[in-house]
């Protein structure tokens, strides 16, 4: 062992696997959630001063956005899945190399995205189904926000490394540093200072810049315990095609999230127009609530999967697996109960005046949830095989989801259904890749003598 891994305290060993669950889970849960409510406030605010068409706006964005979250996680939770494995395999060297390689690769992949952002910004968000009522409100938004967005990929990005190091309440700190700034910066901006979605966008901003400096602190400070130095930026191909071919299957699932709400802009816009862009955005908002919760709770549990995969113990990975599936369940469930009784109250705090936006909103919030307790097993049946190195299984998950079943679904169902075909969509599409999760998963847990729910043999 190298002397850059002999007085480093291994963070996955001496505790219960339910305590190093939690202790793992707990701040990326927290830290999620905070994040996803400040989605929903910063599209509230947007609402109230803008109105539906400031929502559709940035909706229509979203894609854009996306796209952003799919390099952050093609390069971030790829180079930090190969992290934890070299961990578990003791070469502390080659972990430290995955990690310089890793910071290199999302600098270079934001800096792309955002250039060409930039370039074909227009005929971008008129692909992203901006109509000439959107365009100008999409248009001020994106060129402030950018910025913002090339900060948070590599944060992001990096953020994983943190969390995996044995700091996940430093990493936590990450996300409510950066949804804290842009709390209190969004209503001074939108209302105070009178900017609207320009507003909203400096906020945004604001939180990133806050956000990216404080993983970097943490990365290259004196308490790091892996950290970033000069000698380890140079790139190594096997490392960078390892790590993409890790992370692919979530890169797959963000690029296949945007091509779909790309297409799922244009169909909202032609079955409902701008109004139906506005009840989808309120309720992926409210949706995101429940849903990044539980991928905190997936988050958490891939290091850990990751190591004891590495270090060959791998009923402790299934196990690992099977508890992060109860708990994420358990919290979907909850809030699927709470957002079918409460969905037009909910959808009401967007702007309280829009009686069409309101009764929209709240029966779409009730559609799109209907089998929201079942979200964790295609989720985090994703994560299992990215952690444990079978990037082909991960990838054909999220593909099978995205562009297999959701696509078509969204351009066939209309043809009968009109708007509700397009709402239904990704429910139906929910429902069959949670059976391809499950039959995966049966397969692999049978080689190692498990069951998929949820007691050993």
């Amino acid at each position: 062992m190298s002397t850059a891994g002999q007085h480093i305290k291994n963070p996955f060993k001496d505790k219960r696997l339910s305590k190093l669950l939690f202790k793992f889970s707990a701040p990326a849960v927290a830290g999620m959630f905070v994040n996803a409510l400040f989605n929903i406030i910063s599209r509230v605010y947007v609402g109230q001063d803008v109105g539906a068409v400031g929502i559709a706006a940035i909706t229509v964005i979203f894609p854009i956005g996306l796209l952003y979250m799919g390099f952050s996680a093609l390069i971030g939770i790829g180079s930090n899945a190969l992290f934890s494995i070299r961990l578990g395999e003791k070469k502390h060297d080659e972990a430290l190399r995955v990690l310089g390689n890793g910071f290199i690769l999302l600098i270079l992949m934001a800096g792309l995205v955002t250039s060409v952002s930039y370039v074909f910004l227009d005929p971008l968000l008129r692909f992203c189904g901006a109509d000439e009522v959107i365009l100008p409100y999409a248009h001020l938004y994106s060129v402030w926000v950018f910025p913002g967005y090339f900060l948070f990929a590599i944060g992001a990005g990096m953020n994983h490394f943190i969390r995996s190091s044995g700091r996940p309440k430093t990493a936590m700190a990450t996300q409510f540093i950066g949804a804290f700034i842009n709390l209190i910066a969004a209503p001074l901006f939108i209302f105070k200072m009178g900017l609207g979605v320009k507003g909203a966008a400096l906020a945004t901003v604001c939180g990133q810049v806050v956000s990216f400096s404080w993983v970097m602190y943490c990365l290259t400070g004196h308490r790091a315990q892996y950290r970033l130095m000069w000698h380890n930026f140079k790139l190594k191909l096997q490392i960078a095609l390892d790590v993409m071919a890790i992370g692919f299957s979530q890169f797959v699932f963000q690029l296949s999230s945007a091509v779909l709400n790309v297409i799922l802009n244009h169909a909202l816009l032609k079955y409902g127009g701008n109004l139906a862009i506005s009840a989808m955005g309120v309720a992926l908002s409210v949706n995101t609530i429940v849903i990044m919760p539980t991928m905190g709770i997936s988050q958490g549990a891939q290091p850990l999967i990751g190591y004891n995969h590495g270090a060959r113990k791998y009923k402790t990975s299934i196990q690992t697996l099977k508890m992060a599936l109860r708990w994420g369940m358990l919290v979907t469930t909850a809030g699927f109960i709470l957002l079918e009784i409460f969905a037009r109250p909910v959808a009401a705090i967007f702007n309280g005046t829009d009686t069409a936006l309101i009764d929209m909103a709240g029966r779409v919030i009730r559609i799109v949830n209907i089998l929201l307790p079942l979200v964790p097993l295609q989720m985090m049946a994703t994560t299992f095989f990215q952690a444990i190195n079978q990037p082909l299984k991960a990838a054909f998950l999220s593909l099978s989801r995205q562009i297999l079943l959701v696509i078509p679904l969204v351009l066939i169902l209309p043809l009968f259904m009109g708007l509700d075909g397009v709402f239904l969509a990704p429910v139906v599409a929910d429902g069959i890749s949670t059976l391809l999760a499950v039959v995966l998963l049966k397969n692999f847990f049978n080689k190692h003598g498990q069951t998929v729910f949820f007691k050993k043999k």
